[in-house]
């Protein structure tokens, strides 16, 4: 009795958390109300989009439509789902114009891919001079990924590099260490946040699910961050890579759980 109560009192917890109720947005909703006007996208908001003023509009980029993320994701409020615009990889945008936007918004989203420079690049094509992108990550020691060692900007940038030469196996070796991180680490919290049982591998198990893993279409954090780290990656982006972007502001975000970023695309 004791155990199942246990279980559906964490499972209650992680859908309060997941409703946005608890803890506070409002860094969000204030930096958006201070700086979003015009047209935009969102990327992968799912059941939490950004509250944006009544100066800007919105459309939804996602791999899925509203209906397939509603069968994807029980767990969540469907009422809450929004409406996919535009189904297509959030992290090129191919199929976008560029300098289409006045915003774009990725609140979790950047902790998800293996090329976090690239996928900035990719995102600041899309926008005019003057546009603003909008970004959040979660801070590794809040969440989940509590445990996994704080992904460097030295490895960010190697893994850049390394996608620009077209270096798929080392690019792959890289990703593994992220796998087994996710497996082993970020799994478990996972489960045992939604009051889940966490069934832990050991290493001859760990080592197989590794490297069936590429294959598998699923959402990883393939990297970790803290707010220094953040803000170290966002820097060498505005200096180093796309010189066309400010930072504009870094803020701590629901109860320091987060990072929220503004940068500013001040010329063509």
């Amino acid at each position: 009795m004791g155990k199942k109560f246990k279980n559906l009192k964490a499972a209650i917890i992680w859908r309060i958390k997941e409703s946005g109720l608890l803890p506070s947005y409002k860094v969000r909703e204030n930096l958006a109300k201070a700086y979003l006007r015009g047209e935009g996208v969102e990327i992968g908001a799912l059941h939490l989009p950004l509250k944006v003023p009544g100066e800007a509009r919105v459309r939804y980029v996602d791999l899925a439509s509203r209906a397939d993320n509603i069968s994807r994701h029980p767990e969540l409020p469907a009422d809450k789902i929004v409406e996919t615009d535009f189904v297509d990889d959030g992290f090129e945008l191919a199929a976008m114009e560029q300098a289409s936007h006045d915003f774009l918004i990725a609140n979790h989203v950047l902790e998800h891919t293996p090329n976090p420079l690239q996928v900035l690049i990719n995102w600041g094509r899309v926008l005019k001079p003057g546009g603003i992108l909008f970004v959040s990550i979660p801070l590794a020691e809040k969440c989940f990924d509590k445990g996994r060692p704080i992904t460097t900007l030295e490895h960010l940038i190697v893994d850049y590099e390394q996608c620009r030469s077209e270096n798929r196996a080392a690019m792959e070796l890289s990703n593994k260490e992220h796998y087994r991180e996710w497996l082993s680490i970020s799994t478990p919290a996972f489960l045992r946040e939604r009051g889940q049982r966490a069934e832990y591998l050991d290493q001859a198990q760990l080592n197989a699910e590794v490297e069936t893993f590429s294959s598998k279409s699923t959402e990883i954090h393939f990297h970790t961050f803290s707010k220094e780290s953040f803000q170290k990656l966002l820097e060498y982006f505005v200096l180093h890579v796309d010189r066309s972007f400010v930072l504009k502001e870094l803020r701590s975000s629901r109860g320091n759980r987060e990072s929220v970023a503004v940068l500013q695309k001040i010329s063509a």
